[in-house]
């Protein structure tokens, strides 16, 4: 009799670890995926970490607790829950999603950048430790640095000085003077530094901050088409080159 009860106890410790531990369960603050919502959320807005995952995969179901505090970490931080997405996609069931991103075992991590197509040539592999706390430094470190990606150095300084300068069309003028020098791509971000320049002297101080804020919110929203995704990160990138507290 003792035996027997021992062993149901066993049983229903088994199965308490085995329901907590199921990688289908909702977790607060982590997106499931699904083949019809995937490009709602992966659409180069934010950063995205995307689990693809197994139900039976038993690595997938040690990852569970740490996917869940990853969701409530992100949550709990202003700086971070309206530029980053944490996902997992069954991509047993969903197999179709599995075969895009070329998952071959599981749980694949895959990290998808902020201002970029969502598709398998611009996906990269996440090779880094599966904890709570390595998923959270590595998105950390992936929104600090996007801020700059269409930043100029040449115009980054000249920025800094129209924020305060009392003659800002001579400011304007050394910009478009600078830009000349560049080619490329950095030519085409440096126009728009140019370019909110003149909208800032037209419609006035607050404008700078007004648009970007603006924008932030078009992204922060996942309706952006991703035609214009590119575009507005862009812009938000050079504005940020404007703002009195950037370092």
């Amino acid at each position: 009799m003792r035996a027997a009860l021992i062993l149901a106890l066993g049983f229903v410790a088994l199965a308490a670890v085995s329901a907590s531990d199921d990688p289908t369960e909702s977790l607060a603050g982590v997106v499931d995926l699904t083949p019809e919502n995937f490009d709602k959320y992966v659409n180069g807005a934010k950063h995205v970490l995307v689990e693809f995952y197994a139900p039976w995969c038993g690595h997938c179901k040690r990852m569970v607790p740490e996917l869940k505090t990853l969701g409530e970490l992100i949550t709990a931080d202003p700086k971070l829950k309206n530029r980053v997405v944490v996902a997992k996609v069954n991509a047993d069931t969903h197999r179709s999603l599995g075969d895009k991103f070329e998952v071959r075992g599981f749980p694949t991590i895959k990290y998808f950048a902020a201002g970029k197509p969502a598709d398998k040539d611009s996906a990269q592999d996440y090779q880094q430790a599966r904890t709570a706390q390595a998923f959270l430094e590595y998105l950390k470190e992936k929104v600090a640095s996007d801020k700059a990606f269409a930043r100029v150095e040449a115009l980054d300084a000249i920025a800094k000085k129209f924020v305060e300068a009392a003659d800002k069309a001579a400011l304007i003028t050394e910009a478009k003077e600078a830009v000349e020098k560049l080619e490329g791509e950095a030519k085409a971000n440096g126009a728009l530094y140019v370019k909110f320049m003149e909208k800032a002297v037209e419609k006035g101080a607050d404008y700078l901050k007004k648009e970007q804020a603006r924008l932030d919110k078009m992204l922060g929203t996942g309706s952006v088409a991703a035609a214009k995704v590119d575009e507005m990160s862009r812009k938000t990138s050079v504005l940020s080159a404007f703002a009195e507290d950037d370092e």
